[in-house]
């Protein structure tokens, strides 16, 4: 098993990764499956009460999207193909957040201030492409989502829609 952890570094007006600085990382390769984190195939049905109440957490991190600061959730799948999330500290900076990633998350999903595009950026995209996960955003004005599969930005809820387990129910991709 290869042992490598990646720092990623994301300015919140722009989702800029800045570098992917070596660190430890468990990334766990088997004939059957893709690498970990390296899957674009996303299932939005899959999102569930315990998920959005991880974005709730990250929004509330980040002010509600009233000031520059940003919060982050990985998404991860379980042995069961079920999604869980995790929403990562606050760091208290401006302008960014600086997280280890973790080669075994499926998907990223943060915040973006109310003041800015809503959508992912070019650098959101570009380091979606990097380490090949879809790419969130919240925003009060909706849920977008980047797949570096299809290199698509798709709006996948309506304004705060994405904090209600149930408005997921039919959604899938």
């Amino acid at each position: 098993m290869k042992t490598v952890s990646k720092l990623l570094l994301i300015p919140m007006s722009i989702l800029l990764v800045v570098g992917l600085v070596p660190a430890r990382q468990t990334e766990t390769l088997s004939p059957d499956r893709e690498p970990a984190g390296r899957r674009t195939t996303f299932d939005l049905s899959k999102i569930d009460e315990s998920i959005t109440k991880e974005f709730r957490k990250a929004w509330d991190k980040s002010h509600q999207g009233i000031d520059n600061r940003e919060s982050v959730v990985l998404i991860f799948q379980n042995v069961d193909g079920s999604y869980r999330a995790t929403t990562l500290g606050v760091t208290n900076q401006s302008n960014r957040v600086t997280f280890r990633w973790n080669p075994a998350a499926i998907a990223i999903v943060h915040t973006h201030p109310s003041k800015v595009d809503p959508k992912p950026t070019l650098h959101d995209r570009q380091a979606g492409d990097r380490i090949g996960v879809p790419i969130f955003t919240i925003t009060r004005w909706g849920m977008f989502m980047y797949d570096p599969g299809t290199k698509q930005i798709t709006e996948i809820q309506h304004n705060l829609d994405w904090l209600s387990a149930s408005k997921w129910n039919h959604n899938s991709q």
